[in-house]
């Protein structure tokens, strides 16, 4: 026949308890945990990496969509289209205009590459139709910096959404006042002022032409 045994009740377990630790005392650990070894702390550290949960979950970071025939074209390399994302995300964090001041430097720390490679990647996307860019002329008949459009064709057919800011908020801070004295230059313009100097010293170091001899017949 079964035996129905009923389990003692929490008080009589607490009264045992209680008199148990007055008779022997607490008892107190002494022993050491030994260190883990190399393996299991290994194998440790790859279980909460891969099969338990961030106490944090990161936020999702959003990226400007940009058109599928930018991934397509076989007149763009992939630094080029690296660099072409790059200049999207700056725009589409700044302002979402489309356009802005931008200059080589910042581009080479942000790609890791030279300025000879990131003026290739800007020509290649300025001649696959992708982006316009003018030079930022200074009183000192230096550059100043860049400025880079993207165009449509590097847009998607919904184009991007607007920024989330106040109506009445100004679109710059007011404590960057934007030179005025800066003009703008088309790179082949740019390129004409820039060898107006060395033509000048060409034609100062040639000699004179000699004049025209005319004969009477």
């Amino acid at each position: 026949m079964p035996i129905n045994r009923e389990p003692p009740c929490i008080e009589d377990i607490a009264q045992r308890l209680a008199a148990r630790i007055a008779r022997d005392g607490q008892r107190v650990i002494t022993e050491t945990i030994p260190p883990a070894s190399p393996s299991k702390l290994a194998r440790r550290e790859r279980s909460l990496r891969y099969c338990h949960l961030p106490a944090d979950e990161k936020p999702i970071i959003t990226f400007p969509q940009l058109a599928a025939a930018i991934e397509n074209d076989p007149n763009l390399c992939d630094g080029a289209r690296r660099c072409l994302r790059k200049f999207a995300e700056y725009v589409h964090r700044l302002n979402r205009s489309g356009s802005a001041d931008i200059t080589v430097s910042f581009l080479m720390k942000a790609l890791r590459r030279s300025r000879r490679t990131v003026q290739r990647y800007l020509g290649q996307l300025e001649r696959a139709g992708y982006i316009t860019v003018e030079v930022l002329h200074a009183r000192t008949r230096m550059c100043a910096g860049l400025t880079v459009s993207l165009l449509k064709s590097a847009l998607p057919g919904h184009g991007w959404q607007e920024k989330l800011i106040k109506p009445d908020a100004p679109q710059k801070s007011q404590n960057y006042k934007f030179k005025a004295y800066k003009t703008k230059y088309r790179r082949d313009q740019w390129a004409m002022i820039c060898m107006e100097g060395v033509f000048r010293a060409v034609m100062n170091i040639l000699p004179p032409p000699s004049p025209f001899q005319t004969t009477v017949c």
